[in-house]
């Protein structure tokens, strides 16, 4: 957790979202705008791009920006607390939490961003508590899910923006739309040696299309891609499963675990493995391991 009256710094630095930031930014300076919630599918930025907003407006809110981690949580009644905590607050015991907010944050101009409210939507109504009792507070949320309050505006947050796969543009245009230039970004960081080029680029492209600009699982492949064989990512080679529907619930789910496809190849040629080499379908091996049960966690 963040000291109290600070907001976490992100390990990395945040990788395009100029346009969000703008529209939250502006959402929030209106004044009918009291609580904005950030949507979204897990995974699409909503905490990286609040925190970077809040950041920015701390002349807005002289009174404090303040940070809420709600993901440890599970029970709504212990939000308020959490909250109390997170601000700095003492527990006095026999107080209520909910009136040493109130207490605390008082008449100032104070934003509180509340990140991962999704599971407890319960707590909600403690929120409408804080914004009826305290006339200059803006709050801040991210969630999968709306909280159904009133006066609530709500911004769905988009993946990152994705090239044409049809028709890519020029390296240098293509580094810098916002899946690409995050993907190339962790990968760099993974490994130095790592840089975009013209052979590698439709392949890094293909990758960012496959993962639907979803920030953090760019990072996560980007973070891996140094781990697998050059073959797999680089030209004459697709990743993930390209199976027709029929057969991919055979291929792992078309989870990206199947081997690489060669240019013109209608199924996935199967997963090698450095401990055993892949039997062939004719082989007593092949044979086996298609009359094996598939193992749980492959579905």
């Amino acid at each position: 957790m963040a000291p109290p009256g600070r907001l976490p710094v992100p390990l990395a630095p945040l990788v395009g979202r100029e346009r969000e930031a703008a529209i939250v930014r502006a959402l929030l300076d209106h004044p009918d705008v009291r609580v904005l919630t950030l949507t979204g599918p897990g995974g699409v930025g909503k905490t990286r791009l609040a925190l970077r907003v809040a950041a920015e407006l701390g002349e807005v809110f002289p009174d404090g920006v303040g940070f809420v981690s709600l993901a440890p949580i599970a029970d709504p009644a212990l939000v308020p607390a959490t909250i109390a905590r997170a601000l700095g607050l003492r527990d006095s015991g026999d107080r209520d939490p909910v009136a040493a907010l109130t207490s605390h944050l008082g008449a100032g101009a104070y934003l509180l961003v509340l990140d991962n409210f999704e599971q407890i939507l319960a707590a909600a109504p403690v929120v409408a508590d804080l914004l009826a009792a305290c006339p200059r507070l803006t709050v801040l949320v991210t969630s999968r899910e709306i909280l159904h309050l009133y006066g609530e505006q709500a911004y769905l947050v988009p993946p990152l923006a994705l090239p044409d796969l049809n028709r890519l543009p020029p390296l240098d245009e293509l580094g810098q739309i916002e899946a690409v230039r995050l993907f190339a970004d962790r990968a760099h960081a993974a490994n130095a040696a790592f840089a975009l080029t013209a052979t590698n680029a439709p392949a890094v492209a293909a990758i960012c299309a496959r993962l639907d600009g979803l920030p953090l699982a760019i990072e996560l492949a980007a973070a891996r891609s140094a781990m697998f064989p050059r073959r797999r990512y680089w030209p004459g080679w697709s990743i993930g499963c390209r199976c027709s529907p029929a057969v991919r619930a055979t291929c792992r789910s078309g989870c990206g675990r199947c081997g690489p496809r060669s240019p013109g190849a209608t199924t996935c040629s199967p997963p090698r493995s450095r401990l055993s080499s892949a039997a062939s379908p004719s082989s007593p091996a092949g044979s086996r391991s298609r009359r094996r049960k598939p193992s749980a966690g492959h579905g």
